[in-house]
């Protein structure tokens, strides 16, 4: 991971931002439409790594009171991501990017990082959408903070979230919550409807191939000359 990166992985993982909107943005990220608002979030920014370093994608900075939540979607430069979040290619990116938290520690503002646990996020139909890991946070002369990191695939790209908050006793499920509200805007049915929309084409194109060969070719009896009044010319 490009050191730079490492700094944003940092500042991602530092205090809650509180501070609204300045105004209405309007972000699409590989056909990905950012939602202006999502699980009580607010679209702030975004930030095109990909110009200077492709392959690191985009960045979508959120924040609601006492928390802030940061989203990634990126490619590395791989041709293929599988759908699978639990596929190898998959994993492996989690446990990169959860190692990339810890250089948090003696290259950024914490001076500890602790990993809680790791867990997984299923959607309505049992299917694995996330894998994710739970941190404490902590640093000289501020209060304690808690972050979450979940990986996910979507669309042959990685998505990354990053949410932090002050430290308490419920901040796990606040943040299961607001993961959650990102399952339908990645596979519920605007983000179906645009992927789904050049194959329907596509495949309404191949349809209407088809139909056109099945029809009898139809021979037309050669036109007489029509009649043309005298004085005119008739062509």
């Amino acid at each position: 991971m490009p050191a730079a990166r490492i700094v944003l992985t940092a500042l991602a993982l530092a205090a809650a931002a509180t501070l609204p909107a300045a105004g209405s943005v309007s972000v699409n990220v590989f056909g990905l439409r950012a939602p202006e608002e999502v699980g009580g979030f607010t679209l702030n920014d975004s930030t095109n790594f990909e110009k200077q370093r492709p392959g690191e994608g985009y960045g979508l900075d959120y924040s609601q009171p006492g928390w802030k939540l940061d989203v990634y979607v990126y490619d590395l430069k791989r041709a293929a991501i599988p759908e699978d979040v639990k596929s190898a290619i998959v994993r492996a990116e989690f446990e990169r990017s959860r190692a990339d938290v810890f250089m948090a520690q003696p290259r950024g503002p914490y001076a500890q990082v602790y990993l809680r646990r790791n867990f997984t996020m299923e959607d309505s139909a049992k299917r694995t959408r996330f894998q994710c890991a739970a941190f404490h946070l902590t640093r000289d002369g501020a209060k304690p903070q808690d972050g979450f990191m979940c990986v996910t695939s979507w669309n042959n790209k990685f998505v990354k979230l990053r949410l932090t908050t002050l430290s308490g006793a419920d901040t796990e499920a606040g943040a299961r919550k607001h993961v959650m509200s990102w399952i339908p805007v990645l596979w519920g049915g605007a983000a179906r409807a645009q992927q789904a929309a050049p194959a329907a084409k596509a495949k309404a194109k191949a349809s209407a191939k088809q139909i056109r060969r099945a029809q009898p070719q139809v021979k037309r009896a050669p036109q007489r000359p029509g009649f043309c009044p005298p004085g005119q010319i008739c062509r």
